[in-house]
């Protein structure tokens, strides 16, 4: 379940970062989805969260990631999620692994302070050569008048063959003013600063940001079609120079 421009979705940008010291997994491809707190109850929702590099530079990033999912409100603070993570590598674009996400939403929105939710996702390999993997962090999102923000601050690990050394914090985020219900302008931006406790050094950390535009659609008596979609220029040598972003959602409501 991605972020959406909903009056629950995203809001003016804001500064919240809490450490979590909890071993968790490093992705060898960039994951930009951005995940809400909260969903509808009883909602079930299909998305496609694809990643492709345009200008790579000095990144050794994969060229591209696709993360096809199904998800599912289970209740008002707690959704569920199966995802298939395709992503390109020397052998091809290949099926990596299957991942399991739930959140559990802590927190409403108060005045100032973020909806927030804890976020927890196991990816299962399929194929020898991908690891294992495990992800912890919180999610957080805000509404002020027409601007909207979620954040997501996450910590992960890989473990078994061929897995990355060491605790990584990624963070990732969306921000868009809602000029209209279908057309919401803003920005996205996303950060890998490297090894917890052991970050890289500026140059060396993939740090990226862009313009995107974001929207939702209502499809009478059947649910809401929404999209995100961004290019992120790199800011350091470690990051790709451009990167095309996209996140398609479609919920089904009963």
């Amino acid at each position: 379940m991605s972020a959406r421009i909903g009056p629950r979705s995203l809001s003016t940008p804001f500064c919240l970062l809490v450490a979590l010291g909890i071993v968790v997994r490093s992705a060898t491809a960039a994951d930009f989805k951005i995940n809400p707190p909260s969903v509808d109850a009883g909602e079930i929702s299909l998305e496609d969260n694809s990643a492709v590099v345009a200008e790579r530079g000095r990144s050794t990033d994969s060229s591209q990631a696709h993360f096809l999912e199904l998800g599912y409100g289970v209740t008002e603070y707690w959704w569920t999620e199966v995802e298939g993570h395709l992503e390109s590598g020397p052998d091809g674009l290949r099926f990596r692994t299957v991942d399991f996400e739930n959140a559990v939403r802590l927190t409403r929105q108060s005045g100032y302070w973020p909806e927030s939710a804890i976020f927890l996702e196991y990816d299962a390999p399929v194929i020898r050569s991908s690891p294992e993997g495990a992800t912890v962090g919180a999610l957080f999102r805000e509404d002020l008048g027409p601007s909207l923000t979620t954040i997501n601050l996450l910590f992960d690990r890989e473990f078994g063959r061929n897995a990355a050394p060491g605790t990584q914090l990624i963070y990732t985020g969306l921000s868009v003013w809602r000029l209209l219900p279908e057309i919401s302008p803003g920005v996205r931006f996303f950060g890998a600063p490297g090894r917890v406790a052991n970050f890289d050094r500026l140059g060396a950390q993939d740090q990226r940001i862009g313009p995107a535009l974001a929207g939702e659609i209502e499809i009478e008596g059947t649910g809401q079609f929404s999209y995100n979609v961004a290019y992120l220029v790199g800011l350091t040598p470690a990051a790709p120079r451009g990167t095309v972003v996209w996140g398609l959602e479609y919920d089904l409501r009963f």
